[in-house]
């Protein structure tokens, strides 16, 4: 349950927090069944760095994982889980873009659609998650319903 002193101030913040890292477990988990369970295997253009994404994929599945008990256990280590994963999931998606740059036909959008969606679906929302942890108390969503008589 949530009491006064959480680690997010608001329920915006802990709903979305919530949801942004479920779906990024949800990525990780359904890459490392097709990966691991189901036999996939990676595309012959990332076979010579298979173990740096093996390894990756185990450090930042269970930090995610972490992260998304550590939100409801009102732990404030869930922020340094996040902040780690969050690293570690920048460095995933560069071995990615270098593979897959060397290889593109137009290098400049490929580069730009890379720091465009990064940005959007990981940096941002971990910037925002963390700067919702020092939002005063007294906020106008919190109180939608309540009565100042």
């Amino acid at each position: 349950m949530l009491h006064d002193e959480r680690i997010l101030k608001n329920k915006f913040a802990y709903f979305f927090t919530i949801v942004f890292v479920f779906c990024w477990i949800i990525f990780f988990a359904y890459n490392m069944f097709n990966l691991f369970l189901m036999d996939y295997g990676l595309k012959e253009e990332y076979l010579q760095i298979k173990i740096p994404i093996y390894i990756l994929y185990f450090l930042i599945f269970p930090l995610l994982v972490i992260t998304f008990i550590s939100i409801f256990r009102e732990s404030r280590k869930m922020f340094i889980y996040l902040n780690i994963s969050l690293f570690f999931m920048i460095i995933f998606h560069a071995i990615f873009f270098v593979v897959r740059y060397q290889k593109a036909i137009d290098p400049t959008r490929f580069l730009l659609s890379y720091i465009f969606f990064n940005l959007l679906f990981v940096i941002v929302p971990t910037v925002l998650i963390n700067y919702w942890k020092h939002l005063p108390v007294d906020n106008e969503i919190e109180s939608i319903g309540t009565h100042n008589d």
